[in-house]
């Protein structure tokens, strides 16, 4: 009996390598296939005419003189603060008429940059062909800028102010698309929660930027997908690993390096929500795993650049993205922890702080209702209440803290860029009110 045992215990752990082996080689397979189309695309679009992108460029010149590079919808906010200097670079991108060859262009994202103007004005000058000055191109090859697939197209028959109004339709129905699906999936209690996650990534300011859109639409539609495949009562399958690794391949194609960890975060923290009650026992495992397979997805695929930008324009891309990232990882006269501090400023001014105030008493309200009160009289409860949670509640803990990991990490490039990397916290903010909700929900 012993030996039958051994022999099916044997025979367990070596399907399970097999099977471990197969997904591997299936991950690797969809990340070359992700970078073999990344790279058609971006060869696809560099080829249409930019003829009539260039037109509707400088047809939005006047946006560019009016709000110059740095615009704040309220003044002295941060939290509505817009990239116009991020998007002139990125609609010179798209307009760039070069004598090179097709690869060359489509591998170096070159753009048009003067040194007698500022980035914003050197592009629409450049769009409408104005001659006096002298220009100069910039190469940006060391992201994939996966954006120019449809922003070159786009470009095509609409201005920088329709692609505004059409951001902000588009963002708009897959945010109501994923509310409804919450209700319809019944989980309307964390609805709430991922509101107030929006709320912290500004979706207004997502809707009037090109650079901060990118990965708001990464999170609306990986969320809308991961509720699709969900259904209660189910534990978890396979195409949900696949959903975060696709997640991380299409953060690493389509950003401009902006807050890419919200894509994982978000989704992180909707899975915990969806399928927590489901894995007891191996909540942590699956969790890591989810995490560690959106880094594996967002990490090859831009190693997958590199690589194929250096084969196709026999350029090192490799030495030029380790000195700017020795560069982005560095702390120079602040601290880390200064950093992290710096995005939290953000949200020190009193509007947030009276609705962080209103938040907190409504759930002091909530928790100490009369049924509850009842139940809290009693000790016990409250030690089966946290024995029964304390996986779940350490991890909601646990995914809040990432954005803090994150900019201890990119300390240079989230204190220059505090006022958008500040969207990290979306995934605090997401974990730990959905934390609250469920808290809410285990007292009853």
């Amino acid at each position: 009996m012993v030996q039958i045992h051994k022999a099916r215990k044997s025979a367990g752990n070596g399907a399970e390598r097999v099977s471990g082996y197969c997904q591997g080689m299936k991950w690797a397979g969809m990340l070359f296939s992700s970078v073999v189309l990344g790279a058609v695309l971006m060869i696809f679009v560099y080829a249409l005419p930019t003829e009539p992108m260039r037109r509707n460029v400088a047809r939005s010149s006047g946006i560019f003189d009016y709000e110059r590079i740095f615009p704040e919808l309220v003044n002295s906010y941060a939290y509505t603060r817009l990239d116009n200097f991020t998007d002139s670079l990125m609609l010179g991108a798209a307009i760039y008429k070069g004598n090179e060859p097709l690869l060359e262009r489509a591998m170096q994202n070159y753009h048009i940059d003067s040194q007698d103007l500022p980035p914003d004005l050197a592009m629409t000058n450049y769009a409408n062909e104005v001659e006096q000055y002298d220009y100069y191109k910039v190469s940006y090859g060391r992201y994939w800028h996966g954006y120019l697939v449809p922003l070159k197209v786009l470009l095509l028959f609409f201005d920088y102010g329709d692609i505004r109004i059409l951001n902000f339709f588009f963002q708009s129905y897959l945010l109501y698309y994923v509310i409804k699906m919450l209700f319809q999936k019944k989980q309307g209690k964390y609805i709430r929660a991922y509101l107030i996650s929006i709320f912290v990534l500004n979706p207004l300011t997502t809707a009037l930027s090109i650079q901060f859109s990118t990965v708001y639409y990464i999170i609306l539609l990986s969320c809308a997908c991961l509720l699709r495949m969900y259904k209660e009562g189910e534990a978890e399958s396979k195409k949900i690993n696949d959903l975060f690794f696709l997640t991380g391949i299409a953060t690493s194609y389509f950003d401009f390096l902006t807050y890419p960890l919200a894509g994982a975060g978000i989704l992180l923290v909707l899975y915990l929500n969806l399928y927590g009650g489901l894995i007891t026992g191996k909540q942590y495992k699956s969790c890591i795993g989810k995490i560690i397979l959106w880094c594996m997805g967002y990490g090859g695929m831009w190693s997958g650049k590199w690589l194929i930008g250096t084969l196709l324009t026999k350029t090192d891309f490799f030495r030029y993205v380790l000195e700017q990232g020795k560069i982005r990882t560095s702390v120079d006269g602040y601290t880390r922890l200064e950093t992290l501090f710096k995005n939290l400023q953000v949200f020190f001014r009193w509007p947030f702080l009276l609705v962080c105030l209103m938040l907190f008493f409504y759930y002091i309200r909530k928790l100490q209702g009369e049924k509850q009160q009842m139940i809290f009289r009693k000790k016990r409860n409250w030690k089966d209440l946290w024995k029964r949670n304390r996986t779940r509640i350490f991890l909601y803990a646990i995914i809040s803290l990432l954005p803090a990991v994150w900019m201890c990490v990119m300390a240079n490039h989230s204190w220059v860029h505090y006022w958008f990397t500040y969207r990290e916290f979306s995934i605090s903010a997401f974990a730990l009110f959905s934390l609250a909700a469920y808290m809410e929900k285990g007292t009853k």
